[in-house]
């Protein structure tokens, strides 16, 4: 199944939307309202999309949306000058506040 998260739904019992704000608006929805919810696309066969598939979605919205966190390097040299350039830093600054 194609999806599209600009597709014009419609959330049971909220109208009409794009597809991703009624993703979002079902997952805001109180338990019980958000275990009913249902979506039902208008493209050329209406499909109903119940909960499971609602969670599914605003999970892999969710993954698109954010970036990949950047790997650091952790090295035993890297952390040592990490923390040398640290305390310098804060020396520093204490002697401007001083003068």
């Amino acid at each position: 199944m194609r999806i599209n998260p600009e597709e014009l739904v419609e959330l049971t019992n909220h109208g009409s939307m794009k597809l991703r704000y009624a993703v979002a608006r079902a997952m805001l929805l109180p338990p019980i309202e958000r275990s009913r919810a249902t979506i039902v696309r208008q493209n050329e066969e209406p499909l109903v999309l119940k909960f499971k598939t609602i969670k599914d979605l605003s999970n892999k919205f969710d993954r698109a949306r954010r970036p990949e966190p950047r790997k650091r390097n952790t090295s035993k040299r890297t952390k040592k000058l990490h923390h040398l350039s640290g305390s310098q830093g804060r020396k520093s600054s204490s002697r401007s506040k001083a003068a």
